[in-house]
């Protein structure tokens, strides 16, 4: 399994074809074809779909597929170390991240680290599951908890507070809450059954004349419409507030907020240089003050 097969067999699922890949690489297709069947007898499965016009990934190629490119990309960064080069940061960086959180805050940020990595291209999966970072051979995956894998390398983006709202017509329904027991009276919306609100004085209300949702966008939609009270992430209700679609409600009443915003990369000991990059990038702009509190 030696690099030029592994160089081959990249450039056949970048190009679709073997011959292309051949010419690029300055080698005869009969020589391509020899590798590939080589490489292939050595993993022990099929890595393209072959057709009398197409070639493509088998579901084992596609899987394989990340690692290849890793192991190129850390090759590559060896050679430059040891030869004093720097080369430009290149290569693919697989990221994962919550839908909402992506669409708001790290997509529009995109254009600005292309500009500054124009050879960085992008693999981009938003998604509220909690994906699995090694399985899924992610570079970096954002997330607002911690993830219980001791083989992740883990750095704070951002606080995620948390405050509660609701629209200014269901307040002029059904009146302005004074106190966290007032909440009792009133119609809530949860985030799943997420009924038991804490708040900092050490009050815990449960509120049982409450909505539950599965999927935060529904939530905040719901509040805007004046179905209730809920809690929202600052950073996921701040354009609502700035409109006036929703307003803080209890505001002296400060919520526990045992979130954050976690940005986690797994911990091998050659980190590519495209992951430091974004990484830098989205430090700087998360921090000091993330872009909802500006």
């Amino acid at each position: 399994m030696d690099i030029l097969s592994l160089r081959l067999f990249l450039r056949i699922a970048e190009l679709g074809g073997v011959s292309a890949a051949a010419r690029d690489l300055s080698l005869s297709p009969a020589s391509a074809s020899a590798r590939l069947a080589k490489l292939e007898e050595a993993v022990g499965f099929r890595m393209f779909n072959r057709t009398t016009r197409a070639v493509s990934l088998t579901t084992d190629g596609e899987a394989f597929l990340p690692y290849v490119q890793q192991i190129a990309e850390t090759l590559e960064t060896g050679l430059n170390a040891v030869k004093g080069q720097r080369s430009e940061v290149q290569g693919l960086l697989r990221m994962t991240m919550p839908g909402s959180f992506g669409r708001m805050y790290v997509i529009p940020a995109l254009a600005e680290f292309q500009a500054r990595h124009p050879l960085v291209r992008l693999d981009l999966r938003l998604s509220d599951e909690v994906l699995d970072v090694v399985e899924g051979a992610y570079d970096l995956i954002i997330r607002n908890a911690r993830l219980a894998d001791s083989s992740l390398i883990v750095r704070k983006l951002a606080a995620d507070r948390r405050i509660l709202v609701a629209s200014p017509t269901y307040l002029e329904r059904h009146g302005i809450p004074s106190m966290p027991e007032d909440l009792t009276e009133h119609q809530c919306v949860n985030l799943a059954d997420r009924s038991r609100w804490k708040f900092e004085n050490g009050q815990i209300i449960s509120v049982p004349n409450s909505f539950a949702v599965n999927d935060g966008e529904a939530m905040r939609n719901m509040l805007e419409l004046g179905m209730g009270i809920g809690i929202k992430s600052v950073w996921n209700a701040s354009e609502s507030l700035k409109s006036g679609l929703l307003v803080e409600v209890l505001p002296e009443f400060p919520l526990v907020t045992e979130a954050s915003l976690w940005v986690l990369y797994p911990s091998r000991r050659i980190v590519a240089p495209r992951v430091h990059a974004m990484l830098d990038f989205l430090l700087e702009w998360f921090q000091p003050v993330p872009p909802w509190e500006r």
